[in-house]
């Protein structure tokens, strides 16, 4: 196995790592659910965020309520492919603009190159992991943090980029095999259904694995003006976006924070604020600090427990729990079983 090294790993540093993401993938998501009839009201008082607020064009959104934004999306469609048909809506934001730009790229290899350089701007909760394994070229969704997306986001990355690689009719697909971590579905057509050789579900990884040589094909090339234009809008997006909202600062500090159990007063004095401004701050977004502990802590457990890693004792302690009752109940109250049944409950399959 080789990592592939001349990739742009190192551009915008203080996007990556970083637990949040813009609003295109979501915009695009609810675009879907709109177009299904959802109620968006309805949708906006279960996520807990105001949909007005996703016109922001410079807002980006912690990696939490990401993941609850997918988990509402799915009980309210009724489809656990809901991922993949928000793939299929274009949303005028920065995800669009990418989109653009790799399209206009001679190869689609140098089309994948401008998504990595670029990723960082999407999704900083994730990294772009690429490398060249059994003369493929690997791209694998990695979390950069101990909270794991939703699948139906990862489902939606996945699609994206069977979307952008495959090819144009008349061109190889590029698109070997997409690899997910996700148990297999009840009904697997909607995924099958995709433009790639071969699907395999309980993966190792979150990956697509492509043909080098097809990515090297050559293709028309864009306008130079209009690749500069688009990629100087992306520039000046990490700009007016490097610093990070109170909400995903107070996030962040809590998902670090769980296992010695998050302090509210602690937080506002490493914000430098008051704590009655931060009540206030997280009030107008819609979120008490609680609420944000519950919800991460509740999301964590069931990552943990299912990765299967850790004994429950194990998982108990880095929650903040002090005794393994205490938090078995509080996995039964989120996920209405016990942890090893949860942990027992996935499908595995390949197609």
């Amino acid at each position: 196995m080789q990592i592939v090294n001349h990739w742009p790993t190192n551009s915008f540093p203080q996007h990556r790592n970083r637990s949040s993401l813009c609003v295109s993938i979501i915009n695009s998501a609810v675009q879907e659910l709109d177009a299904r009839g959802v109620d968006l009201q309805r949708l906006q008082a279960d996520w807990g965020v105001s949909i007005t607020t996703l016109r922001q064009p410079q807002l980006r959104l912690p990696a939490f309520l990401g993941r609850r934004f997918w988990e509402v999306a799915r009980e309210l469609s009724g489809d656990p492919a809901i991922g993949l048909a928000a793939a299929r809506q274009n949303d005028p934001g920065q995800m669009l603009g990418l989109a653009y730009l790799m399209q206009m790229m001679p190869t689609r290899l140098a089309s994948l190159q401008m998504l990595v350089r670029y990723w960082p701007l999407l999704a900083g909760h994730l990294a772009l992991q690429c490398m060249e394994r059994d003369g493929l070229l690997c791209v694998a969704l990695v979390p950069n943090q101990e909270l794991f997306p939703a699948i139906e986001e990862v489902d939606c990355w996945g699609a994206l980029q069977v979307q952008h690689l495959k090819g144009l009719p008349g061109t190889r697909n590029a698109v070997c095999e997409l690899r997910l971590r996700r148990s297999v579905p009840i009904d697997p057509s909607p995924w099958l259904r995709l433009p790639v050789g071969k699907i395999q579900f309980c993966a190792e990884r979150d990956e697509v694995a492509l043909d080098i040589e097809a990515l090297q094909e050559l293709r028309p090339t864009g306008s130079p003006a209009v690749c500069a234009a688009l990629e100087d809008a992306l520039e000046r997006y990490a700009v007016d976006t490097l610093k990070p909202s109170i909400l995903e600062s107070v996030a962040d500090m809590v998902l670090g924070s769980l296992a010695a159990g998050p302090d509210f007063e602690q937080t506002a004095r490493h914000l430098h604020v008051a704590s009655r401004t931060l009540h206030r701050a997280l009030q107008r977004e819609g979120w008490s600090f609680n609420a944000i502990v519950d919800t991460q802590r509740r999301y964590l457990a069931g990552d943990l427990i299912q990765a299967g890693e850790l004994a429950v004792s194990e998982v108990a302690g880095r929650l903040g729990y002090r005794e393994v009752s205490n938090f078995i109940r509080a996995f039964r109250r989120w996920y209405a079983v016990a942890p090893r049944a949860f942990s027992q409950s996935r499908v595995c399959s390949q197609y």
